[in-house]
């Protein structure tokens, strides 16, 4: 399962306008989208869930809280808020796209305005895993 979301600016902080943050559950399937990406031009930096995110995300008076408790490290405390959604034997890349989904001007192989990033990048990985 592969979801992509504008979901923080966060991700920006880290990594920019051009560069989208990628959080995954297995390391052979981040590899193949980092591959994915190498090949269309739509950058992906893999960024970590470590157990403090995982932490943060506990409610005080629920099981699971959708803000984190700090403001530092808020792209890895969204992705492991959306990791707790997936079930365990599932393989899971989150696509954090907040920078390169919008641009000013164009820097192709993405258009202007709303990029479409990582179309390219998904249509390569299924072209890819389909062999």
């Amino acid at each position: 399962m592969i979801d992509l979301a504008t979901l923080t600016g966060a991700v920006m902080v880290a990594l920019g306008n051009d560069t989208a943050g990628l959080f995954s559950n297995n390391d052979a399937f981040s590899n193949s989208l980092l591959e994915s990406s190498e090949r269309t031009f739509e950058p992906l930096w893999r960024l970590p869930i470590m157990k403090e995110h995982r932490e943060t995300m506990k409610g005080a008076h629920s099981d699971l809280n959708n803000k984190g408790k700090t403001p530092y490290g808020g792209s890895s405390q969204a992705a492991a808020f959306l990791e707790r959604f997936v079930e365990k034997d599932v393989e899971w890349a989150h696509l954090d796209i907040a920078g390169p989904a919008m641009s000013a001007g164009a820097k192709p192989p993405l258009c202007a305005n709303g990029t479409g990033f990582g179309v390219h990048l998904l249509m390569d990985y299924i072209r890819s895993s389909a062999k």
